[in-house]
Parts: structure tokens; C-alpha cells; sequence
């Protein structure tokens, strides 16, 4: 009879992760009736509550992760859908999860201390199981990562408007009040220490987590315990939230420190949903400065969303493809300019270095492509993969690398970037800028976000706080006096002043 009873649901899990499979191909396909697609979720998720009640001992987020809504947010019409007959052929669905239930069961029979909560194991096991598909970009957050990495492309948020970091004794340290926000407006000063939040030691906590803590409601007041050097006790400080929003243009001027008047400047931090609409307000107000030709800074942007990388090219390119996106099989589709750019005729040098990445790199192959401008600066980051963003019941996303991404040279990016025009390195920095910890975003309003580096470093590494701190939050300054020459700044202002000439 036992023998019988397993079989049976040996039976079930592969019928059920075959539905689950065809669903979610399809679904991300927008082939599938949405109301059967919840149907067909709802069974998996019934499924796995199932399991548990069966004996599987499965964590009490078995089911939120796998009850996705599949929410694809990466192309609208991907070529290559799930293989429902891929679990069965490769033994997913029976002999490798049958193993993980047989040592989960081991673990929470026998296992000597207290068990962390099931959440955190659930997270844990994912994670551990995307480490087996040797891709960096496809990955998972967790509901804390997620709520901290939305803001930065959403182009705003509700907070303190303050750039955030940790020092080294894992303390959260304002890194820098941003202009005519809430918190320099209430006397929160570069180098404060957060100790508390209303009332509460954050001691411990992940930056993020203590980032959401000081996050909330337009409106509201929140109160920071900050110690300050120079000040012998703590203080408090109440700030009420207003909504922050977060430029993709960082800087827009004319390089009249550098010499060169009439050459503008624009630095772009993320490529986010009100990307092209910020290009087009910098280009216009630089042409009535006296704008004739545009150096466009892509250094250390880690990207964002397909569709501002195709409005920002589209500023200076009239007609042609992008990008191609390219399946496991070798089909490519090709994603076009959209008219009605405003810059067509400007002379263009972009500077782009290592930490240019994904959006950043489709902008710059294009550029190059198409014989529109001059690249300054290093080798590209060589991030060129398309990821499907999996919304989870729980706030939680799982990112699936679902293609790569060509030039429309056909010119690969992935793991190989795009090289300059002119290479430019800059010297040794004798003291390098501290690196600050959390989570980056990355990408999902629009049909097709492409993740930062971060994500081996979208997802992982880089600033975050109540906003992401930029390398530089003094947005819009001329240079600093005491910084160490921009020295692919200067060849880009002498590249730009060089196509002037030429015209």
C-alpha cells in the first residue's frame, strides 16, 4: 500500500510540475489565458501545501516559492517557453526532489540546535540550487532586497532623501543628505551615525533592513538617535518623509571649467523608467546653454531597463536596430529605434569604463554600430544576458537568464563588453572611495528590464540606503579643485571639440 501511495504522488508531483511548466513558458509568452494561469498556480500551490501535510516536512515558504505569478517583466515575446517534458527526462521530478525531501526530513528530525526559521531555509535552498546553473544573473532576493532595489528605476519613493552607508563597524552612516530633501532640511549631516529608529537600536540589522525601517509613508515623521563627532551624547532628530525621487540624470552642464563651452555634459546613473524624459529636458536646456556637441557619461552605470536603453539611443540615432535579443536556439529578435529623438545632429563622445554594464552596453555597442559617435574610456563590464523577473507571492523575485544580447553589428556582449574607440586608463586612485554595502537595484515597470553587474554584483553588491549613493551625490557641481584629474573626461572634451572641427 505504501509502495502504492508513493507512486501515486510521485505521479501527481510530475503531473503538477508539468502544468506548471507549460503555464509558466506560455504565460510569459502572454499566450495563456491569464484566469487558467491562476488556476493552474493555484494547484501547484494547493500541491505543495499538500506535500507538507503528507510528510514531506517542506518549509512553510515551499508553497509562496512556487506559487510565482510568473509576472515575466524581461521580453513580451520570448522565443523559447519551458519544455513540459524536461522534469520527467531529467529526473527533477522524481528521484532529485525525493532526495531533497528525504535530507530535509533528516535535518528537521535530527538536527542538534534550533533550526533558523523555515523562510530562511526555503531562501537558502534556492539559492543554493541556482549556484548549480553556473549563471550569476539568475538569481533570487528576498522580500527585504527586492522592497530596498525597486525604488532606483521606479524613479522614486518615500523616505528621508539621504545617501547611505556602512562603516566598518557595521554602523549606518549618512553618507550624504541630498539637496533640499527632508533630512538636510532637518540638520542631518554627512558622517552622522543612525543608532536608533523611532525608539529602535538598529544595531545588527542589515543596512537594507535598517533602510526600510527609515523608509515610509509621505507624511510621516520618523525619529533618528544619530551621534555625531564633535557632540558628546546621541541625539534625536525628527524628519517627516516626503517623496524622493532618484535622477537618472546625475549631471547636465556645459564643460566651461574644462575649457570647452560649448560642450555638454550629461552623466546618466541607471537607465530607469523616466530616463529618455530626463535626456530630453538636459538636451534641451544644454542647446539653449549654447550646446553644440554632448559628452554622454556611462561610467560605472550598471543599467537598467531595455526600453530607456532604446530611448537613449533613439536621442541620437534615426533609424536602424538597437539591439538583437538572441534564444538558446540561435533566434533573433531585433529591438528598433523609435523615432522623434531630439539630438540627431549633435556630435557625441560617451564615455564608458568598467563598470559600464547590461542598458549601459546596448546604448554603446549601438552608438558604435552605427557610426554615431566616439567610445572613450575602458572595456565595458560585459553584462549581456536578458533575465524574466518572477514576481513571488511573498515579495520575493527570482531572476531566469533567458537570452543574450547582440549589437546590431551582431557582435556579442556577454562576457565580453564592448571596446572603446579610444582606451583611456586612468591612473592608480592613492585612496580609493569607500565602497559602501547592501543591494542594488535593478530593473520593473516596463516589459524589459536587463540587470546591473551588481547582480553578481545587480543584486549583491554596491550602495543602498535610503537612496543608492552615487560615486558622486554632489550632482550637477563643476569638478572638485582637490580631485585628481578626470583624464578620460579630458580626452572625451578633446575628441568632442575634435568632431566640432571636423564639421
Amino acid at each position: 500500500m505504501r509502495y502504492f501511495l508513493r507512486l501515486t504522488l510521485l505521479f501527481v508531483v510530475a503531473l503538477v510540475v508539468l502544468l506548471f511548466a507549460f503555464a509558466l513558458g506560455y504565460r510569459s509568452a502572454d499566450r495563456l489565458d491569464p484566469a487558467l494561469t491562476a488556476r493552474l498556480e493555484a494547484l501547484v500551490a494547493r500541491r505543495a501545501d499538500g506535500g507538507a501535510a503528507l510528510g514531506a516536512r517542506a518549509p512553510d515558504a515551499a508553497a509562496n516559492g512556487a506559487d510565482s505569478d510568473a509576472a515575466s517583466s524581461s521580453p513580451t515575446d520570448p522565443t523559447t517557453t519551458a519544455d513540459p517534458a524536461a522534469p520527467t527526462a531529467d529526473g527533477l521530478a522524481d528521484a532529485g526532489f525525493d532526495t531533497f525531501w528525504s535530507a530535509w526530513k533528516a535535518i528537521t528530525d535530527t538536527y542538534g540546535s534550533e533550526l533558523p526559521d523555515s523562510k530562511v531555509i526555503t531562501y537558502g535552498a534556492i539559492r543554493g540550487s541556482l549556484r548549480a546553473l553556473n549563471d550569476p544573473y539568475t538569481l533570487f532576493s528576498d522580500p527585504v532586497d527586492t522592497e530596498i532595489q525597486r525604488p532606483e528605476l521606479e524613479g522614486e519613493f518615500s523616505g528621508i532623501g539621504a545617501f547611505v552607508n556602512q562603516n566598518d563597524q557595521g554602523q549606518l552612516v549618512i553618507q550624504t543628505p541630498m539637496r533640499g530633501q527632508p533630512a538636510e532640511k532637518a540638520g542631518i549631516k554627512s558622517g552622522d551615525i543612525v543608532l536608533k529608529v523611532d525608539g529602535r537600536d538598529i544595531a545588527g540589522l542589515e543596512t537594507n533592513e535598517a533602510v526600510l525601517l527609515i523608509r515610509g509613508k509621505k507624511g510621516t515623521r520618523v525619529v533618528l538617535t544619530l551621534l555625531r563627532e564633535g557632540t558628546p551624547e546621541p541625539f534625536d532628530v525628527g524628519v517627516v518623509r516626503d517623496t524622493i525621487k532618484v535622477p537618472s540624470v546625475n549631471t547636465a552642464r556645459l564643460l566651461s571649467e574644462e575649457g570647452a563651452p560649448t560642450v555638454g555634459y550629461i552623466e546618466l546613473t541607471v537607465f530607469a523608467q523616466e530616463t529618455r524624459d530626463e535626456m530630453r529636458t538636459a538636451i534641451r536646456d544644454l542647446r539653449e546653454a549654447g550646446m553644440q556637441a554632448l559628452v554622454l557619461d556611462l561610467r560605472n552605470n550598471p543599467g537598467g531597463y531595455l526600453n530607456a536603453a532604446i530611448g537613449v539611443t533613439s536621442e541620437f540615432v534615426e533609424s536602424g536596430v538597437v539591439t538583437y535579443r538572441e534564444d538558446r536556439a540561435g533566434v533573433r529578435n531585433e529591438e528598433r529605434v523609435v523615432p522623434g529623438g531630439t539630438a540627431y545632429d549633435v556630435p557625441l563622445v560617451v564615455l564608458v569604463n568598467g563598470g559600464s554594464a547590461s542598458a549601459s552596453e546596448i546604448v554603446a555597442g549601438a552608438i558604435r554600430d552605427h557610426d554615431r559617435g566616439v567610445l572613450v574610456g575602458e572595456q565595458t563590464f560585459g553584462k549581456g544576458s536578458v533575465q524574466n523577473v518572477h514576481h513571488l507571492s511573498d515579495g520575493s523575485e527570482l531572476r531566469v537568464t533567458v537570452e543574450i544580447w547582440r549589437t546590431p553589428d551582431g557582435s556579442l556582449i556577454h562576457r565580453r563588453g564592448i571596446a572603446p574607440t579610444i582606451l583611456v586608463t586612468p591612473p592608480p586612485q592613492p585612496t580609493p572611495l569607500p565602497t559602501p554595502t547592501g543591494a542594488t537595484p535593478a530593473p520593473s515597470a516596463t516589459p524589459e528590464p536587463t540587470p546591473s553587474p551588481a547582480a553578481t554584483a545587480v543584486d549583491g553588491a554596491g550602495s543602498a540606503g535610503d537612496v543608492a549613493a552615487p560615486d558622486d551625490a554632489g550632482a550637477g557641481d563643476a569638478p572638485d579643485a582637490d580631485a585628481p584629474p578626470d583624464v578620460q573626461l579630458e580626452r572625451a572634451v578633446q575628441e568632442a571639440l575634435r568632431l566640432l572641427g571636423a564639421r
